[in-house]
């Protein structure tokens, strides 16, 4: 099961840039599928930015209670020193996350409306 999920983040990680390469061979040799294929790639393209933005909210989320667990287990300060950095960064990618999120809601909905 993790290797499945370790494919299917790979494979979402680099679908869109196969995808462009396809596009610029069946460009360069005037083919009529080119079209589709840049279709395709936006397409890609937003599900790795949905899926990337997820990543980073539970990622984030996950390091942030990581840091909680080594402040209040453990004693010392080089240990406190380093749940705290982890509690940060934790919320700095929770927020990053959230923020490409809500991007691609707001790029999502304005497309909508046309």
């Amino acid at each position: 099961m993790e290797s499945l999920i370790l494919f299917l983040l790979i494979a979402i990680a680099v679908a869109p840039l196969l995808t462009l390469a396809l596009y610029v061979l069946a460009d360069y040799f005037e083919l009529k599928i080119a079209t589709q294929l840049l279709e395709v790639m936006v397409a890609l393209l937003k599900l790795q930015w949905l899926t990337a933005s997820w990543i980073n909210i539970l990622g984030g989320l996950a390091l942030s209670a990581l840091g909680f667990w080594l402040i209040w287990h453990f004693n010392g300060l080089a240990r406190t020193l380093s749940g705290a950095v982890l509690v940060l960064f934790g919320f700095w990618r929770t927020y990053r996350g959230a923020l490409v999120n809500a991007r691609w809601q707001s790029f999502r909905s304005a497309f909508r409306r046309h």
